[in-house]
């Protein structure tokens, strides 16, 4: 008798101790998608994920369509290569302030990796809507970064549109979005313009 309640109380321990490891990795992994970039402040990746799900599910027919831009900063690996990774860090984090200071309230900025930032853009009527977002945040790296006292560095700005349809996924719209940047980027090697 008191070997089978010995069992049973062993059991119930270990089914405790894996429900509470069960539950810290789900703290861990919520943690995780919740703390914003370190560098910059902004979301990151799986944050913009959560949010372009939920700016999916609420769009209607009148409020628009969504617009995914995607940016790569051109030119951040050449200041990388001269300064080091601080002053290249810097740079990324005045850009990405530029960017927040160009977009309209309500759009929201995520970094993605080193100097890819996408931006989520609700309320698109036309495609012309969602390009002249593109052409002004293009336009806020008109003048040099300033990551440093002594150092002046002329980026540019790649960037790449996605608009939503029926079947858009936040992955697919990402996918999209990266692909237009790419294009936009190969064009611009291919005329010999580096960023």
């Amino acid at each position: 008798m008191d070997t089978i309640r010995l069992e049973e109380s062993q059991d119930v321990l270990v089914q405790t101790a894996a429900v509470v490891a069960a539950q810290r990795q789900f703290a861990q992994r919520l943690r995780q998608r919740t703390v914003p970039d370190p560098l910059t402040g902004l979301p990151v990746r799986s944050l913009l994920i959560d949010r372009l799900e939920l700016a999916l599910a609420a769009a209607g027919p009148d409020s628009g369509r969504l617009a995914v831009v995607c940016c790569n900063l051109d030119g951040i690996t050449t200041l990388e290569d001269l300064h080091g990774d601080a002053v290249a860090d810097a740079a990324r984090a005045e850009a990405a302030g530029r960017l927040v200071t160009a977009v309209r309230q309500g759009d929201v900025v995520a970094r993605i990796s080193a100097q890819t930032f996408v931006l989520l853009c609700p309320g698109m009527h036309t495609d012309d809507d969602a390009h002249g977002i593109a052409l002004r945040i293009s336009a806020a790296f008109d003048e040099p970064l300033h990551p440093h006292p002594d150092v002046e560095h002329r980026v540019r700005l790649s960037a790449g549109v996605a608009l939503s349809g029926r079947a858009s996924t936040p992955e697919s719209l990402i996918a999209s979005a990266n692909e237009a940047m790419t294009r936009i980027r190969h064009e611009r090697q291919g005329s010999g313009r580096h960023g």
